[in-house]
């Protein structure tokens, strides 16, 4: 029984994990329009300073929620058994 719980467990936090990041993604995308950008990994191409100030607070979040999960993980799993 421990066994599935953690499989759940699993299954519940690689969903919310992809999911909230490309939301998070998604919602970047709609805050800057068509401004024109090219992400290259953690760095942005883009002359707008706008598009920079948005990446940043979105990557800020993505960072947050990131940490987030992984203290929520650790509490979850905590208390199992």
């Amino acid at each position: 029984m421990i066994a599935f719980t953690y499989a759940v467990i699993a299954i519940v936090f690689v969903v919310l994990g992809i999911g909230g990041i490309m939301y998070l993604d998604h919602l970047f995308s709609k805050s800057v329009g068509d401004r024109q950008f090219a992400i290259k990994g953690r760095r942005i191409d883009t002359d707008d300073p706008f598009v920079r100030a948005q990446f940043r607070k979105f990557y800020a979040l993505r960072v947050a929620y990131s940490l987030l999960l992984i203290v929520l993980l650790f509490v979850v799993v905590s208390h199992v058994g």
